[in-house]
Parts: structure tokens; sequence; C-alpha cells
């Protein structure tokens, strides 16, 4: 999930509904990719908030999803 474009209000006002899931709905600021790898490119360096962690001064980033690999007994 992208969140872009938005004011600090306006992202102040959205926030609370992730924790129901309903921030999907609010397009004109929530993008959802999908995909085995996604790379998101910014036209100036920002802070990301990943796992509760603050990324200061990114300006790419890109995320791997791993194969769930199934033991054999």
């Amino acid at each position: 999930m992208v969140l872009y474009g938005s004011g600090k209000l306006k992202t102040l006002m959205v926030f609370p509904s992730i924790f129901k899931g309903e921030h999907i709905k609010h397009t004109e600021m929530v993008k959802i990719l999908s995909g085995k790898e996604i790379t998101v490119k910014f036209d100036e360096p920002c802070a990301l908030q990943i796992d509760g962690e603050t990324i200061l001064n990114v300006t790419e980033y890109t995320v791997t999803a791993k194969t769930k690999v199934k033991a054999k007994a």
C-alpha cells in the first residue's frame, strides 16, 4: 500500500481507518500494489514508515515477496 499526495490533516483523518482495513477506500490517496517485486521511486527524498521504523531521505524503495517453504516430515 502506498499513501501519497495528501496533506497532514487529511492523513491524520484517514489513518485510524487502517486498523479496520478501510483505508483502501480512499483511492484519492491510497494505491494498492501487488506483485513479487515492487519498486517505488520518489521525485524527491522522503521519510518512509515501514513496520514502525522511520527511514529518512529515501529516493527509491524495493520490496520482494518471499515464498513460503513447506517442511516435509
